[in-house]
């Protein structure tokens, strides 16, 4: 039977098919952040961001489109059309804030998966030096801008990489790792309506998912790589490579889950680099802290 959860959603106007759990994220979503957080065609959404380095706003049309820096005419255009809570004068109340790709470097999304405890992280570093995204977007909003960085701390992580970490439902145990692996790779991803509850996840893979073990992991699969690929295509000489891990059950309870957790650990390297989990783990660890500085997420409170 259909109910109303709340008071609150009494007076905010419950939409049709609330009972439905898309359009109860985009409500969430929506309260959340003040706008809408339309979905795009390849499955992501658009978000106008407030980058706290160049105190500018930036537009994320999806995972691959976003025009940065933008004017003051081009910011409220997107914002109206995002229902972006806004002054007579133009000026935003408040943008949920997420340093941009020019200052932080890469494209750093944030995604989960709904009604799981689990999150996706694709990290995708950008190029020292213009490339065919700097061209003109359909909006006419303006170019992509970038400039020159030069070598930096970034250099000594991958090119692209991604994490995922998903707990195996009792209906999900039939499928072997591989299987968990094509779902998480196509489970349809969204942007969390609370970002503090990733972080915590993420904090608690930083400090207490062990090193893994070989006899826990296996590489991905074909079916795996090509997903991969879709995601962030790999320049000549480039491949991505990858395991799907799951951890020791015990580890789960750590997590108040009483599932077992899968992982997927892949990152774009040379070809002529062959990886291994351990080395993945590491790069991990090394860009968390570059994640959780895109995000601005504070250390949680124990």
């Amino acid at each position: 039977m259909f109910r109303i959860p709340s008071l609150d959603d009494v007076f905010n106007a419950v939409p049709p098919h609330y009972d439905d759990g898309r359009v109860q994220q985009q409500v969430l979503l929506s309260r959340e952040f003040s706008q809408l957080f339309p979905e795009t065609i390849y499955g992501g959404r658009q978000v106008l961001w407030w980058c706290p380095r160049c105190a500018t706003p930036w537009w994320q049309a999806d995972h691959r489109l976003f025009v940065l820096r933008l004017s003051s005419e081009q910011a409220a255009y997107i914002g109206h059309q995002l229902h972006a809570p806004m002054r007579q004068d133009g000026i935003f109340h408040e943008l949920p804030m997420r340093v941009c790709p020019d200052c932080l470097g890469a494209v750093c999304v944030i995604d989960t998966y709904p009604g799981r405890l689990s999150s996706q992280i694709l990290w995708h570093a950008l190029p020292d030096t213009t490339s065919t995204s700097l061209r003109s977007l359909p909006t006419n909003l303006g170019l992509v801008s970038k400039r020159d960085r030069g070598s930096s701390a970034r250099d000594t992580l991958p090119q692209a990489f991604l994490f995922a970490m998903a707990e195996q439902t009792p209906r999900e145990n039939a499928l072997s790792l591989a299987q968990m692996g094509n779902a998480m790779l196509t489970w349809q991803t969204d942007l969390p309506g609370e970002l503090d509850a990733v972080a915590w996840q993420l904090r608690w893979v930083e400090r207490t998912l062990p090193p893994p073990r070989a006899d826990e992991c296996e590489p991905l699969g074909a079916a795996h790589l090509a997903r991969l690929t879709h995601l962030v295509e790999p320049a000549p000489g480039m491949s991505w490579q990858g395991f799907l891990w799951q951890p020791p059950e015990m580890l789960s309870s750590a997590l108040f889950t009483r599932h077992p957790l899968i992982v997927l650990h892949a990152a774009l390297l040379p070809q002529a680099e062959q990886t291994s989990i351990f080395h993945l783990y590491s790069l991990w660890q090394r860009l968390l802290p570059r994640v959780f500085e895109a995000a601005q997420w504070e250390e949680p409170l124990a």
